[in-house]
């Protein structure tokens, strides 16, 4: 059975009920220091909805449905991070290189950003580019205690910045480009072992029509560090994008330092010119004013990600062919044994019981990431 409709029709810890959930950097209140974000539950997930009307088919709000689930809020509790604060840092940096600036010619709604970090960092870094982009989450299991996704701490980072993400509505366009946030946790490798839930799942894209009803022509891909190519089920909507003619490029978050003087911004490579130095490599956007002579160029000896020279490559993949279009990655199919687990049915009840954690003829392929 698939694991999120195992959990939905015998609840969220099907098969370890009882069981806790742990989280890392455990805070008293949220963003705003207030102790008010556990009444306010029931309304989180209209308060992280996109506002944006052509946005909405593309949000997908499974994760927080779990909220709704008898006992799974008893033990949450908001999170907040070293690593969290360093992402937003640097997702303020990132979408700074956006903003109007005399010496580039930025149209900042012809991009948009697909944030694929793990979980709270990639909430994290959402909550720092929402003055320019409207995140919109990809969030598509449930938590559970054993789960090898541990999607309970998107859930708790969430609850910690849900202020900045309401606060930045007022400060956003109406029609500012999206920031599709995902989890990049949710390949984690799978071990089929009786201690571990599936409960992974697959990135759900607008598909290149959906991007051009969007009047998207850029996608910048932003990892948390470095990487040699995209999350592997995301090759094949990338390449899709490519033949549509919509350019798709990375950056890591990494890209974004403090300056060598040791100020506490974040700007890319840590450049004082950080507008210049971003679009003298991505192009998108030329910089009105060059760069001066003798100043050095972007480049690896620097320490920056190659993202800018990236191009999606087809490459095989166990969610190779899996794809079939629609609606916000609707039909998007996952590969056997992927997010499944056995169980066992009662005759007499219809209840169901977890008999493994795994799937009965489960592939025994452990790399699944990109």
């Amino acid at each position: 059975m698939d694991a999120l409709q195992a959990q939905r029709r015998s609840g969220w810890s099907v098969g370890a009920a009882g069981s806790r959930l742990f989280y890392d950097g455990l805070v008293d209140g949220d963003r705003a220091g207030s102790n008010s974000w556990r009444a306010n539950l029931p309304s989180l997930v209209s308060a992280i909805s996109p506002t944006r009307p052509a946005l909405l088919p593309y949000f997908v709000p499974t994760l927080f449905q779990v909220l709704d689930a008898p006992d799974f809020s008893q033990g949450l509790e908001p999170i907040r991070t070293r690593w969290m604060d360093e992402a937003e840092a640097k997702g303020r940096a990132l979408a700074d290189v956006f903003r109007d600036h005399p010496d580039v010619d930025v149209h900042i709604r012809d991009t948009a950003l697909l944030i694929d970090a793990p979980g709270p960092e990639a909430v994290a870094a959402a909550a720092g580019v929402a003055d320019r982009f409207e995140p919109v989450f990809l969030f598509d299991n449930w938590p559970h205690p054993r789960g090898v996704v541990p999607s309970h701490e998107v859930i708790a980072a969430t609850v910690y910045d849900r202020p900045a993400f309401e606060a930045a509505r007022a400060r956003r366009a109406p029609d500012a480009p999206p920031a599709f946030v995902i989890d990049s946790r949710r390949l984690n490798p799978y071990r089929d072992a009786s201690d571990e839930f599936d409960n992974r799942y697959l990135a759900r894209l607008p598909g290149p029509e959906g991007f051009q009803r969007l009047s998207v022509r850029h996608l910048l891909y932003v990892t948390n560090a470095p990487v040699e190519h995209e999350a592997d089920d995301l090759n094949d909507d990338f390449v899709a994008l490519r033949a549509a003619g919509i350019d798709v490029k990375m950056v890591a978050l990494s890209d974004f330092r403090r300056g060598d003087a040791g100020t506490a911004a974040y700007s890319y490579g840590g450049s004082s010119t950080p507008h210049i130095w971003f679009w003298h490599s991505y192009g998108w956007y030329p910089p009105v004013r060059t760069v001066q002579a003798g100043s050095p160029a972007p480049s690896p000896a620097l320490g920056l990600s190659r993202g800018a020279s990236y191009e999606p490559v087809a490459r095989t993949t166990i969610f190779s062919s899996h794809a079939v279009g629609g609606l916000a990655g609707i039909g998007k199919q996952k590969p056997s044994g992927f997010g499944r687990v056995s169980v066992r049915t009662s005759r007499a009840t219809g209840a169901i019981s977890i008999e493994r954690s795994g799937s009965l003829g489960r592939s025994r392929s452990s790399f699944f990431g990109g």
